[in-house]
Parts: structure tokens; C-alpha cells; sequence
């Protein structure tokens, strides 16, 4: 049994702190405040604090040194989420049994259960998808003994369910017994039964139907249900007026700046979505960008503003209409768009090229999405420059160059290469169809490079093969055993361009 601190409990002795001294491994308690653990059980930081000390989770970066009221609630939700999970009886992996045989005595999952995928929601998801207080919901949830908010409740399980299907949690096999993705996403639609969600506009329903979207798009890309649950949730923004400057008059600061935040996730995610799946945006907006907020982590915001620039420079230089002609498939793209050509090209291409500073004071996770991010949109403007035999600078810097895609592909693995895998993983499915356009892209481009008159001579780490070979790894390595389709997709592909490029490029090594 791990040893509790309290008011009256011994302090930290030389026995008790002999951890320290065979492990460098910091408790929850102190991963969770991103502070220095001195070892022990309990350790120093834990029983000044008077909480519980354990040494369960994965660590985490430091942080602010000041034990806030968030992260003391989540530690000690999220511990006795974890007692209460070894306690339960053994139940079906699948399916809404396992809900009704876990919750046979209840109406509802425990709190504490719920509890520990929310606190992994707010360390590591809540800089990607800003717009859930983790520690507000479950308050509300506490103090609801009739079980009765079933809004709040929806929301919560549906968070749950995204943040295990992106993470990929629990798919590996161990003593621990917990719920599923699809037991909370399940949980979530059937507390959506329990009162009218479709006559109620307001935020919960809209972030309830958001956060269904993301756990069924890491089960099945594209599918009809992600598909529509990111279409519902649009939609009850739009019928809330969010993408209207005129809706926020009035409203209370914190309600302003959640909605906001709320309706450019769901700009920047259905742009992403329809670019990959080939589908026109039905979301216009011009309203203001969120405020800084200083009470989120310093760099939460600043890096989802950059990620959300990005896609507004899409935005402005018409990319996603010229995207959407070429996908109906006309031949020519229409003469007001063609008109600005030269112009989008050069400001893409002059925003796009550059990205040092994208990456300044931001986190890992926050560094793997705006890199991939930048560069997939590079090889999008590639393919399509090269497609409409657009004119600029014959530099390889230039995106209709036959070499540029390999410059791309080049700069992107040496930022990934510096991140952890955890970092890239933690934004699912959708890095894995990023990273495999890109290679794809690469692949295509090895393609004309082997028509060309005179082939270009590469070094070793500038090898196309080479950098095929990384991507392929890379995706081929993801947590759980990576997207096979989309693995096996782009071994084809490299196999078609090493038959293309003949001896210069050598066999693909499939994993």
C-alpha cells in the first residue's frame, strides 16, 4: 500500500526517502505539478502538500513550482480513479456490456473512474483541444447526486473516449482492468438520449458532439460517423451565431473567450478533415482570434493561434477553393481564381518557407503538430503547382519544383527526429494521414525526378530513399502498431518508385 501524507502523518525519513537514491523516477503528485521530486514515499513535495504519494504515472515536462487548485483535484481524483479501477471485477472488453456490468450498482460510470482519462486529458490533450476545465466539469458532476446534468456528463465521457482513442491508451495488455474508448464514447451517446440535445444550443452540445467526432475519426478516418458528428457540431455553432462578431456583444469575458476558442477549433479541424477526405468547408468566419489567457499554461494558446494562422493563410490565399475545383475534377481552374495565382503562390510560399519561429516556446506536442502541419500544407501547394504547371523559380525552394518535395521531407525529419514519439503519436490518426501524404508526395516526386534528362545527384541524408525509408518507420512504429493500411500503402508506392528511379534507388525495407 503506498503511504499517505497528512496533517499528522511523520515527515519524510532517510528509510523513507531511500527511493531517491535507486531511482531517478519523480511520483504522480510531482509529474502532475511539473516540480522536482526529492524521492521518497512520500516525498517532501507531497507531504508538505498533504496528498497522497504514488509512483504510477509517466512523467511529464516541469512546470510552475505553485500547487493550483486544478492540478491538486486532479491528482486526487485521478488516484482513487485508479484504486477503484483495480477493484473492479473483470468485465467483456467491448460493447455496452461491460458499461451495465461495471456500473450494475450505478446509473453512471464512477467519478472516479471518469476522473483518470479526464486528468490525462488536461496534461497532455488540453493543448491541442483548449476548451474543456476539466476541474469545472468535474465539480458539476459531483454536486449532481440525482444525476440529472446529463449535458455535463455527455461531455465528460465524450472527452474520455477521444482522449483514449487518440492517445491509443489501453491497448496493450497488463494487470490494470479499465474502461474503453468505446465504453465511455457509448456512455456518452446514451446520456445524449436522455434529454433533447438536438433542441439545446449551447456549448456543451456542441463540444459533447466535437469530441464524438475525434474518437470515431481515430476509428475509422473519414467514416460517416466522424464525418457527421464534426458536420453536427458546426452546425450547432453556426446556429449559435459563433461565426457571427455580433453573437459575443455582451456576453461575460470567460464565456466570450471559450466560445471563440471553440469555433476556430472547429475552423482549423474541419479544414484538416476536408483537405484529407476531399470535402468542401461549409464554416466562414472573420471573427476575432481568442485572447491570451493567463491563467492556461503560457504556451497553450500562443501555439494554437499559430497552428489556426496557418489555416487562415490557406484561407486567405484561396487555396481551399482551388483545392475544391480540383477535386470535382475540372480540368482548369476557374478564371477568378486563376487570376491570383501568382500571387497566392508567392505569399504561400514566403509564409510557409520559414518556420523557426512557429516552434519558439511551445511544447513537444504542440512542435509536432505545427511542423507536420507546415509541411503537409507545403506538399499540398507542391502538388498542386506542379499539376497546374504554375510558373515560378526554377530553386528547388520554389514549391513547383520537380526537387522540392524532397527538400520538404528532408526538413520535416530533422524536427521530428528531435521530438519524442509521444509528442507525434498524441495527435492520432490524423498525423499518420499527414505524415503518409507527405511521403506519398515524395514518393511521386521520385517519380518525375526519374524522367528528367539529367537525375539529380543526392548525399546520403538528402537520399529519397532514405527519407522514404524514415517516414515508412515512422508510421509503421506508431503506438499499437501504427495504421497498417496506410503503412502498407506507402510501401507500394515506394516500390512503384524504385522501379520508376531503376538502380539509383534501392529497395523499400518494410518493417
Amino acid at each position: 500500500m503506498h503511504a499517505t501524507a497528512t496533517a499528522t502523518a511523520p515527515a519524510p525519513t532517510s528509510k523513507m526517502s531511500s527511493r531517491a537514491g535507486i531511482t531517478k523516477k519523480a511520483c504522480d503528485g510531482c509529474k502532475i505539478r511539473k516540480i522536482r521530486c526529492g524521492g521518497g514515499q512520500p516525498c517532501q513535495s507531497c507531504f508538505n502538500a498533504r496528498i497522497k504519494c504514488t509512483y504510477i504515472r509517466v512523467q511529464q515536462p516541469r512546470g510552475p513550482q505553485k500547487l493550483r487548485a486544478t492540478t491538486k483535484f486532479l491528482i486526487d481524483q485521478a488516484q482513487r480513479g485508479m484504486e477503484m479501477q483495480n477493484a473492479l471485477p473483470s468485465a467483456p472488453v467491448r460493447g455496452e456490456s461491460n458499461i451495465i456490468i461495471i456500473c450494475a450498482s450505478r446509473s453512471r460510470i464512477p467519478i472516479n473512474v471518469l476522473a483518470s482519462p479526464l486528468y490525462i486529458y488536461h496534461v497532455r490533450m488540453y493543448p491541442v483541444w483548449p476548451i474543456v476545465d476539466v476541474e469545472k466539469v468535474l465539480s458539476i458532476l459531483q454536486q449532481d447526486v440525482e444525476e440529472k446534468e446529463h449535458e455535463t456528463y455527455a461531455l465528460a465521457t465524450a472527452v474520455a473516449a477521444a482522449t483514449i482513442a487518440q492517445l491509443r491508451l489501453g491497448q496493450n495488455s497488463g494487470p490494470e482492468k479499465s474502461l474503453s474508448a468505446e465504453n465511455f464514447a457509448l456512455e456518452s451517446m446514451r446520456a445524449r438520449r436522455l434529454y433533447d440535445y438536438r433542441s439545446r444550443l449551447n456549448l456543451n452540445n456542441v463540444r459533447t458532439a466535437f469530441f464524438l467526432h475525434v474518437y470515431y475519426e481515430n476509428q475509422q478516418s473519414g467514416a460517416s460517423e466522424s464525418l457527421l458528428y464534426l458536420r453536427e457540431a458546426i452546425t450547432l455553432a453556426q446556429m449559435m451565431s459563433l461565426h457571427r462578431e455580433a453573437s459575443y456583444a455582451g456576453l461575460p469575458t470567460e464565456e466570450q473567450q471559450l466560445r471563440r476558442r471553440v469555433l476556430w477549433l472547429l475552423f482549423v479541424t474541419e479544414r484538416g478533415v476536408c483537405i484529407l477526405h476531399k470535402l468542401p468547408v461549409i464554416l466562414k468566419t472573420n471573427v476575432s482570434t481568442p485572447a491570451l489567457d493567463t491563467s492556461d499554461e503560457p504556451q497553450v494558446l500562443p501555439a494554437f493561434l499559430k497552428l489556426l494562422n496557418l489555416f487562415r493563410l490557406f484561407e486567405q490565399s484561396r487555396m481551399f477553393d482551388l483545392i475544391e475545383d480540383d477535386n470535382v475534377g475540372r480540368d482548369t481552374i476557374s478564371d477568378e481564381v486563376q487570376g491570383v495565382d501568382a500571387r497566392f503562390l508567392r505569399l504561400l510560399q514566403e509564409n510557409l518557407q520559414d518556420g523557426s519561429a512557429l516552434l519558439d516556446h511551445i511544447s513537444d506536442v504542440q512542435k509536432a503538430d505545427l511542423c507536420v502541419t507546415r509541411h503537409w500544407m507545403r506538399m499540398i501547394l507542391w502538388k498542386f503547382s506542379f499539376k497546374q504547371g504554375l510558373q515560378g523559380s526554377p530553386s528547388s525552394q520554389w514549391p513547383n519544383s520537380p526537387s522540392f518535395p524532397v527538400l520538404v521531407a528532408k526538413e520535416l525529419l530533422n524536427i521530428v527526429s528531435q521530438l519524442p514519439r509521444t509528442a507525434i503519436e498524441a495527435h492520432g490518426l490524423g498525423m499518420e494521414l499527414k505524415l503518409y501524404e507527405i511521403a506519398s508526395s515524395l514518393a511521386d516526386a521520385v517519380i518525375n525526378l526519374a524522367m528528367l534528362p539529367r537525375a539529380p545527384v543526392w548525399d546520403g541524408e538528402t537520399r529519397p530513399s532514405s527519407i522514404l525509408a524514415r517516414l515508412h518507420s515512422i508510421l509503421s512504429t506508431f503506438r499499437g502498431g501504427g495504421n497498417k493500411e496506410l503503412a502498407e500503402l506507402l510501401y507500394k508506392k515506394m516500390a512503384d518508385a524504385q522501379s520508376s528511379s531503376g538502380p539509383a534507388l534501392p529497395p523499400p525495407i518494410r518493417e
